[in-house]
């Protein structure tokens, strides 16, 4: 793994392991705050149920406080004036209602449920497994309390949770109690805990949303860091490879320049001091050996051999005359050498490109005849260069045979010349293309004008 991929994975974990975090604090927080919101409004709801039962149950006691206060034990036409009121009193609808059990448990007021009158309900149990009509006893024993059981809603006719109060007539032995439904208490709190849980899950969905938008903002800047680096990566390898090729040719250059200025020389003077001996034998009347005759012609082998290494190694009319005279000057050694005909095609324009780019085109042209002399089996070659459309463009076609251009990338000299090629041409942003059938090869370069004209060496002592 590239340091930068290390990098974007550390930001994105980093990413991750906060938003987590944050969901896992901000939410815990968030639960802890809206559970004391949901005791304290229970608390509250509940504790007005409390003393809406106490009311209700004060004022039941009033209203038979006369009879009650004013009979004995087994007083039973004033029991029956209280069952009368009891049985009587209701409040909230259908479901406020009074009841009235003994301390055995036996029913003696009920105006809902009338069956339950007469009858033992002392170990009645409710869903949850308590002793109802034993805890009701007891409260109202103990001095009056609440206690919260399952019991079916006369309105609804369905189980609700319900709230009691009791209180004891001590004389009558007779427990008297009230409750209220807690559906509108549990309604309320399960609204809010809605309300909760739908702030918990946009919370869930921001969080989750700024940590996606986090990931895709690194991604984002990894991309255009990428990007950037390999934009800068590509350039210095452009760079560097430019420089090579520039030095290549400037060591070519002093190479040709020393075969020629020096070897050449002193060929040509030793060249000289052989004509001269050959004068003085002459003027001596003295035939001219044969080794002579030989070293001569040797010598002027040698002295063509090195000047035409010295000119394939760096032509000194490129730098002096231009690519224009260059191209001419090798198409006319080029027919004279192969006995192929050679048309140069060229625009009439002057100082056009830099050293740089006419030495690519120079060598692209030189490299294309090497390659139909030793391949093509071509009569003719036509060497092309134009411009058009903002794009300095050289192209050389052959008659010949062709070749397989999908072999062209095989390690052999010609598909590593091609390369070459191509690569000299892609320095300066241009373009390098074969095309190659039956009836023929067309090698193309093109060159932006943004390379050959924007450049301010483009312009620098160089005639096209």
């Amino acid at each position: 793994m590239t340091l930068p991929l290390r990098l974007l994975f550390v930001a994105v974990l980093q990413v991750v392991l906060t938003s987590i975090i944050t969901y896992y604090l901000v939410t815990d927080e968030y639960r802890g705050l809206s559970s004391q919101s949901v005791d304290t409004l229970e608390n509250f709801l509940i504790e007005q149920k409390h003393q809406e039962l106490k009311n209700y149950t004060l004022l039941a006691v009033s209203a038979m406080t006369d009879a009650y206060e004013n009979s004995d034990i087994d007083d039973k036409q004033a029991k029956a004036r209280v069952t009368e009121i009891i049985h009587d009193m209701t409040y909230s609808g259908r479901d406020g209602y009074f009841f009235v059990y003994d301390g055995e448990g036996n029913g003696v007021v009920h105006p809902k449920e009338p069956y339950r009158v007469g009858k033992n309900w002392w170990e009645l149990e409710g869903e949850n497994g308590d002793k109802t009509i034993q805890i009701l006893v007891a409260n109202a024993k103990a001095g009056g309390g609440f206690h919260r059981y399952p019991w079916r809603k006369p309105s609804s006719n369905i189980m609700s949770e319900k709230m009691g109060y009791s209180v004891y007539l001590e004389k009558w032995n007779w427990m008297i109690g009230t409750g209220v439904y807690l559906d509108d208490v549990n309604s309320q709190l399960n609204k809010l805990q809605q309300e909760i849980d739908q702030h918990i899950n946009k919370t869930k969905q921001i969080i989750l949303l700024v940590a996606m938008s986090s990931i895709f903002v690194i991604f984002l800047l990894s991309l255009i860091l990428n990007l950037s680096q390999k934009k800068k990566t590509d350039q210095k390898i452009s760079e560097l490879g430019l420089k090579i090729i520039n030095m290549q040719e400037e060591e070519r250059r002093h190479i040709s320049r020393e075969l020629h200025d020096g070897i050449v020389q002193v060929l040509i003077s030793i060249k000289y001091s052989l004509e001269a001996t050959g004068l003085w034998l002459a003027k001596a009347k003295v035939a001219k050996p044969q080794p002579l005759e030989h070293a001569q012609s040797n010598l002027r082998d040698a002295i063509n051999e090195i000047r035409r290494i010295s000119h394939h190694l760096h032509p000194r009319i490129l730098d002096e005359l231009g690519l224009s005279a260059a191209m001419d000057a090798l198409a006319v050694e080029y027919a004279e050498q192969t006995r192929i005909t050679v048309n140069v095609t060229k625009p009439a324009v002057r100082k056009l490109v830099q050293d740089g780019i006419s030495t690519t085109l120079y060598r692209v042209v030189q490299e294309s005849l090497i390659n139909v002399q030793k391949h093509a089996h071509a009569t003719e070659v036509n060497i092309d260069m134009s411009i058009k459309d903002k794009w300095l463009t050289l192209s050389i076609s052959d008659n010949g045979r062709g070749f397989d251009t999908e072999l062209n990338n095989k390690a052999d000299d010609y598909g590593i010349g091609l390369r070459n090629l191509a690569e000299r041409v892609e320095y300066h942003l241009g373009e390098f293309s074969v095309q190659s059938s039956a009836s023929g090869t067309i090698v193309k370069a093109r060159i932006p004008k943004i390379s050959y004209a924007n450049n301010p060496s483009a312009t620098k002592g160089y005639s096209a």
